[in-house]
């Protein structure tokens, strides 16, 4: 994992962690990430989804979201 994604993932499990979801969380990451891009981020999701130290299922749950959301609204935005 490199340093970007590692930064993105950190982000992410923090702002979780902070009690954010949906696009609270989604702010969250992309204020306190410059590397945050859509890219990074659901990238970073599927890295927390197959993370095994991720055992939380609501903490599971806001990540799925937070992946489904984000690239739904990229393929939105294209269209």
């Amino acid at each position: 994992m490199g340093k970007k994604l590692k930064s993105v993932y950190g982000t992410m499990i923090s702002g979780i962690s902070d009690g954010l979801t949906g696009s609270a969380l989604y702010e969250y990451v992309t204020y306190n990430c410059q590397h945050a891009s859509e890219k990074r981020i659901c990238r970073a999701s599927l890295l927390a989804l197959a993370d095994a130290r991720v055992q939380d299922r609501s903490v599971l749950e806001h990540i799925y979201q937070l992946a489904v959301h984000n690239r739904l609204g990229a393929l939105s935005r294209q269209a």
